[in-house]
């Protein structure tokens, strides 16, 4: 049987009003209301409307936004500032209604939106429980039976006797964070709040979340880090400048968000990657032009970087860069599923695991020494290049990863023509698993890093360990004990 929905968006909109003077305002309503009095569509009435609309113009904030959540799912809303991401939780929250299409919610919602949002700054904190969660739908007699472990649960101490607005920011959200988790909500909408706070109540909020999507609470999530949102959703919604781009999991949203915000990228950017997403395809579709390995690039490649197109590489691709060798072990070592972008004016050409003997594999034992190893080819100079990679686990939370920017291990100037192979070689403390790695080469253009080439889940490598640990790291921890005479 299927899960039941709590919440559908049918083409919803949001628009702002911005009006050229304050005197449109007034005159604007007042020449609508006299359209009104002659029939709709008339030469009159249309005369009427358009002196209305010379006095203002509408910012769609939202357009066009329709999914539907089921009960117990975990959503993040993935996107640049000034997407929509915050508008669209308001509409799903109440507070704020749509200018077109309709919400329907099933189930109590808790919101964590501003700070602050829904409290009253001369109100005490105990005062804005009682109006908060009274709000939200609870009796006083629930509210009453909840509020000790409401307050234990927000440790503001003696605070929650005072005013609100002697509360520090922290301070505001855990109370806020508090009333969400004991109303028992149907929906649960935090936007960046968890960002606020000391790491001991970060992790508190945490588990709460974590409680809550055990127990089939639905989650509608935003923040802007992507491994969080790796590790607690389900599906991942993709928004740019007030529309919908891609619903789909969270790692495939998270992939598409990074190369949407590379060099200041536009939705059609991505435009064939979504597709071919869509299309169930085992790679993500090429914006590359079909030329040859070494044509040459266009003039003034630096200058015209804001227009240079990215590129995603299928395995196929990729495998016709490499010589026969490393083409055989990199067909052996890639997921289907790399997510690549960049390449015009220089590229990641081959990659590959190594053991302590120098031989490429994907299989390795917990502790062994692992070299990850990356050619790359440069198409122009870069007095200054940043060769990364990272490791990640099958659920996409990022495990460890680092540059030679980060390390302070600076990588020697590369020119047009040239290569550089690149070790990265470590312990792999890692329990036994499945796990992903990703390669980067950037360089900095003034003070804005630019992406020459990333590829994404680009090398599996699978890790077996005969010792049993817990966790996302193996520390190999010694263990010794003595008796304590009395």
């Amino acid at each position: 049987m299927e899960t039941p929905s709590v919440l559908a968006l049918d083409g919803v909109g949001k628009a702002y009003r911005i009006w050229e003077k304050p005197a449109g305002r007034l005159i604007s309503p007042t020449l609508e209301r006299c359209a009104g009095f002659f029939p709709k569509n008339s030469g009159v009435s249309n005369w009427l409307i358009r002196r209305s609309q010379r006095h203002y113009r509408d910012f769609w904030a939202l357009s066009d936004i329709s999914f539907t959540v089921r009960r117990g799912e975990s959503i993040a809303l993935i996107g640049r500032n000034g997407s929509g991401k915050s508008t669209l939780l308001q509409l799903i929250a109440g507070t704020l209604q749509p200018t077109r299409g309709s919400t329907r919610i099933n189930g109590r919602v808790a919101a964590l939106l501003e700070l602050g949002a829904g409290f009253d700054a001369e109100f005490t904190g105990r005062e804005n429980v009682y109006v908060n969660a009274g709000i939200l739908g609870l009796s006083r007699e629930q509210i009453d039976a909840r509020l000790a472990d409401i307050e234990a649960f927000a440790e503001i101490g003696d605070f929650f006797d005072q005013p609100v607005k002697t509360y520090s920011s922290g301070m505001i959200v855990r109370l806020a964070f508090a009333v969400a988790v004991h109303v028992q909500p149907d929906i649960l909408i935090v936007d960046e709040a968890l960002s606020v706070g000391d790491a001991r109540f970060q992790l508190k909020c945490a588990r709460a979340i974590d409680r809550f999507i055990a127990q089939g609470v639905t989650l509608l999530f935003v923040s802007h880090d992507l491994s969080l949102v790796k590790r607690l959703c389900q599906r991942a919604l993709l928004l740019d400048h007030g529309r919908l781009l891609y619903s789909g999991h969270p790692n495939d949203v998270a992939n598409l968000y990074s190369k949407l915000i590379a060099d200041g990228g536009s939705a059609e950017t991505i435009a064939s990657d979504i597709e071919a997403l869509r299309n169930g395809s085992a790679s993500f579709a090429s914006t590359q032009s079909a030329e040859k390995p070494d044509s040459a690039p266009p003039e003034s490649p630096l200058a015209e970087r804001s227009h240079a197109p990215e590129t995603a590489l299928s395995a196929q691709r990729t495998a016709a860069l490499l010589s026969d060798a490393s083409a055989a072990a990199h067909a052996n070592a890639v997921t289907g599923n790399e997510f690549s972008y960049g390449g015009e004016w220089g590229k990641i050409i081959s990659f590959a695991a190594l053991g302590a003997d120098g031989r490429a594999r994907d299989t390795f034992d917990s502790g062994e020494t692992i070299t990850l190893r990356m050619v790359v080819e440069a198409r122009e100079h870069y007095p200054e290049p940043i060769y990364a990679f990272t490791l990640k686990n099958t659920q996409g939370v990022e495990i460890y990863g680092t540059n030679t920017l980060f390390s302070q291990q600076p990588a020697a100037p590369i020119g047009p023509g040239e290569s550089c192979e690149i070790d990265f070689v470590f312990k792999l403390a890692l329990p036994a698993g499945a796990y992903f790695v990703s390669f980067g080469f950037t360089h900095f253009v003034g003070d804005n890093l630019t992406v020459v080439h990333r590829r994404y889940d680009a090398l599996r490598i699978d890790i077996h360990n005969t010792r049993r640990t817990v966790g996302l790291v193996d520390l190999r921890a010694a263990i010794r004990t003595r008796s304590l005479r009395r």
